[in-house]
């Protein structure tokens, strides 16, 4: 029974976080996508053979056979208990999606979300320079050093009038040209919305995928977008869990895997005051996994870019991650002692 307790918007949300090219049937009120446990073999990316049953509460892949709980599948799918699912979904706002629209991942979604101008185009802010929400938009990015960071993405945009990211800065994840992604952040006291939210049904991609170099060959992967502007080279996932073990949507992991001779090292939120990134980077260390651990002269830091904020600065070196970077049973003493 412990199924009742998780919102249908929560369960939703994860379909489209974890199946493979998910969409909605508006005939039958089912979800349909990839297996994300068996990957389907050969079928994969031509047949959707695991479904979310609405009315029977049910996810069933007809490939692998897999049938069980919309509660189980998550749980199996993140490697994460069932009571920390419901923890989470008690405690964080889901935005519903809509059933009276059949949604399909082919109909190729808006790139961006509503009327939005671009907070990096003068022209376009030159325009509005008599509108309080853009003006108050210019200056959460210019206090935020957004608009000077050495590996800012090539637009940055606001929101006008979208139900769901109305008032919020637009953060979009490229592929080359192409937006394929993107996060909103809150802007004004008066969102009660969750400080993040992502783009309804599309999978989650890797942030600045498409500004990685080859002058390094390292890969620094932060959880947030807003910190991996001030790191050449530094990408970004979007959120994680601190309990889950997977890490990456089957998007990201493969467009991670097309660098499989870069360096890659985690860099997660000051370990000494965000106690999910510790956890995070603990699971990680144990994985075999390069972290950067924050030093302990810097623990009243809460990231990257309140280091940048606070020095007035637009990048952080390499070098700077690489020297306090561990990996193995001296990460996970490192990492220990950061309490």
């Amino acid at each position: 029974m412990l199924d009742k307790v998780i919102p249908d918007s929560y369960i939703i949300e994860k379909f489209y976080e974890h199946a493979g090219y998910p969409r909605y049937k508006k005939t039958t009120n089912v979800y349909e996508g990839g297996c994300p446990l068996c990957r389907e073999g050969h079928s994969w990316g031509k047949k959707r053979r695991l479904y979310y049953i609405v009315k029977d509460n049910s996810v069933f892949c007809h490939n692998c056979g897999w049938s069980s709980s919309p509660l189980k599948w998550i749980s199996e799918v993140e490697g994460v208990s069932q009571f920390d699912i419901i923890r989470e979904a008690k405690n964080i706002e889901h935005d519903f999606v809509p059933r009276d629209v059949e949604i399909e991942k082919e109909q190729n979604l808006a790139s961006l979300p509503g009327d939005c101008i671009n907070l990096y185009d003068k022209a376009q802010t030159a325009f509005y320079s008599n509108d309080k929400k853009i003006i108050k938009a210019c200056e959460y990015i210019k206090k935020r050093r957004l608009d000077t960071a050495i590996n800012r993405p090539k637009s940055l945009w606001f929101c006008k009038d979208d139900p769901i990211h109305k008032n919020r800065i637009i953060i979009p994840f490229y592929e080359d040209n192409e937006i394929i992604f993107y996060q909103s952040r809150s802007l004004f006291s008066n969102d009660k919305k969750p400080k993040y939210l992502s783009k309804l049904n599309s999978e989650k991609s890797v942030f600045n995928y498409s500004n990685l170099s080859s002058v390094c060959n390292k890969i620094f992967i932060f959880e947030g977008p807003i910190d991996s502007f001030f790191v050449q080279n530094g990408v970004a996932i979007g959120g994680i869990q601190s309990t889950s073990k997977n890490t990456f949507t089957p998007l990201q992991q493969s467009q991670i895997d097309r660098y499989p001779f870069y360096d890659k090292i985690w860099v997660l939120d000051n370990q000494y005051i965000d106690e999910s990134a510790k956890q995070k980077t603990l699971i990680l260390l144990k994985e075999g996994h390069s972290c950067f651990i924050w030093p302990r002269e810097l623990k009243m830091i809460k990231d990257f870019n309140d280091i940048c904020i606070k020095g007035e600065r637009d990048e952080i070196t390499s070098l700077f991650i690489l020297s306090n970077t561990y990996k193995g049973v001296e990460g996970i003493v490192k990492l220990n002692l950061s309490t």
